[in-house]
């Protein structure tokens, strides 16, 4: 009987511990949306690629210390990438689109769009569309979906307040 309270003790640690993390997908777009708002700076960026026949995930933090995000209510939102000194302005937009699997089940996901540029110099721009995000009060997960010379590649991201 012991082991049947130590079992379900752990499960209320394991509930309360990732509860006040949201899963995005879970919450509607206003919701989604009020999470998001406020500044966010970016602590740390992995990616998963293909070496030597095998996916491993590569800590690539350092090509984005301190990037400093910052969404507005309006939507429109500015970035800061210190190791260049470049300001970005742009806008953001979270929609949720339907996946169906191999298997023909489908989901409902929540993206989040961002579109930023240089107002000095309009050929410096990014476009970035985020996925599988988690955001609680101070911190902000998301992954990336990309392709690089053909090869499909994610980006693992985490931002705190």
């Amino acid at each position: 009987m012991k082991h049947v309270y130590r079992f379900f003790l752990l499960g209320l640690i394991v509930v309360a511990a990732t509860s006040c993390r949201k899963n995005l997908d879970n919450l509607d777009i206003y919701e989604a949306e009020q999470r998001i708002h406020g500044s966010w700076t970016m602590i740390e960026v992995k990616n998963n690629v293909r070496g030597d026949g095998k996916w491993r995930k590569n800590d690539v933090s350092s090509h984005y210390r301190n990037w400093k995000f910052d969404f507005k209510a309006d939507r429109t939102m500015t970035v800061y990438i210190p190791d260049e000194d470049l300001n970005l302005v742009g806008t953001w937009e979270i929609y949720e689109d339907w996946e169906t699997d191999a298997e023909g089940e489908t989901d409902l996901n929540t993206f989040l769009y961002m579109y930023m540029y240089d107002p000095e110099d309009i050929d410096k721009w990014r476009e970035i569309v985020w996925e599988d995000m988690r955001v609680s009060s101070d911190k902000f997960k998301a992954r990336e979906e990309t392709y690089i010379h053909g090869e499909r590649v994610f980006y693992f991201y985490e931002m705190t307040r």
